[in-house]
């Protein structure tokens, strides 16, 4: 095979060209040209030169440099005396030792390695949470039973399961318990067990004297929830069988039905305003529609002999197809006014609510129509 020196010289001579003139030509001093042709690789600076001499003088000629180069460093390797174990890759110790079974040893060392890592790391959970002190269970305060001195003037206040009343009649202290506070407030008195539900008041007698001298008035209480206790109204006096005192706060009276039916009706009065209760009884079909504190309402059908009951902290507004087939009920404070709501055929809009006289700054339960 031809070398590549032999080449140069053979393509040099074919275009009629001599060294002098190329070493003009490219800047490659003719001792250069000369080394490239003889194969004196060993002559040059350097292998970049000699590089770079081959390209120039093969481009000059019309030759591929690309071609040339390839075999100067072909010529280069086979001159070398390299040794076998140098040629042949040594494999790492860990390979050498294990042989293909490497790979599967070092998922093996992985998993062991995780492993580990959870161990020792679940041991540090653990010793953490053992060392620590176990906390203290809370203890949750207990409320110390109240007693309330009742005596001349009225008492208000808010009163739990186990407080008592130490109420003053005729210069003697008698003593009322409270046993409960929901669903009703439960008390026990020297003339036996009184039950009193929300907005609703009770007479009884603690002097013995078959009198009713202590009534109890519920105007808050929580029937589900007997921590909160309940809101109360006490008042002491006489209070004869089948008749009602008017106390300075919170006592209630039934107004007289007013007979113009443009006007507000008065059904209650008293010192402040508290649950009402609507019962609707119907003597026929009817859609009636209610709405209750302004936020919860509701329409349908109903049929004859059907009873709604809804209950109400400021009042109701009512709407009835035909007024005749339905007849309400108004309980408060203990006492239920009856209202027949118009004539038969005639569709009906009433508000019934609470409404505060600025003057006398007490407050009166009223039906009033909407127009």
């Amino acid at each position: 095979m031809e070398s590549l020196g032999k080449k140069l010289q053979a393509a040099r001579i074919e275009k009629g060209l001599d060294l002098d003139q190329i070493s003009r030509e490219t800047n490659i001093a003719r001792r250069y040209l000369e080394d490239l042709e003889n194969e004196r690789f060993d002559d040059f600076p350097g292998e970049s030169y000699l590089l770079g001499f081959l390209r120039n003088y093969c481009e000059y000629l019309d030759l591929d440099g690309n071609e040339f180069v390839n075999a100067y460093k072909n010529q280069k390797i086979q001159e070398m005396n390299v040794p076998v174990s140098e040629l042949v890759p040594t494999r790492p110790f860990f390979e050498r030792l294990f042989g293909r079974n490497l790979g599967k040893i070092k998922i093996i060392a992985v998993v062991l390695v995780i492993l580990a890592s959870a161990g020792f790391g679940g041991f540090r959970i653990y010793s953490y949470f053992s060392s620590r002190p176990a906390p203290e269970p809370e203890v949750k305060e207990e409320r110390v039973p109240v007693v309330h001195e009742i005596s001349g003037a009225e008492f208000k206040g808010r009163v739990f399961s186990g407080d008592k009343l130490s109420v003053s009649v005729g210069g003697n202290s008698y003593e009322v318990s409270v046993a409960e506070t929901a669903p009703v407030l439960k008390l026990e008195t020297p003339s036996g067990t009184r039950l009193v539900e929300l907005g609703q008041d009770v007479s009884f007698d603690v002097s013995g004297d078959d009198v009713p001298d202590v009534k109890v008035f519920v105007s808050d209480l929580y029937a589900d929830d007997p921590e909160r206790g309940a809101e109360i109204l006490v008042a002491t006096g006489s209070f004869p069988s089948g008749q009602e005192t008017s106390a300075e706060n919170g006592d209630v009276t039934v107004a007289v039905n007013s007979s113009d039916s443009s006007k507000q009706t008065v059904l209650f009065e008293g010192g402040s305003a508290y649950p009402v209760t609507l019962n609707a009884t119907f003597r026929g079909y009817c859609l009636f529609r209610y709405e209750v504190d302004r936020s919860e309402r509701e329409e349908r059908y109903y049929q004859k002999s059907e009873i709604l009951t809804v209950q109400a902290k400021n009042g109701f507004r009512v709407w009835a197809s035909n007024g005749n087939a339905v007849k309400l009920q108004v309980i408060a404070g203990g006492k239920t006014v009856d209202l027949d709501l118009s004539r038969p055929g005639e569709v009906i809009v009433r508000d019934l609510r609470w409404l505060r006289d600025d003057a006398t700054g007490r407050y009166r339960f009223v039906v009033m129509d909407v127009d």
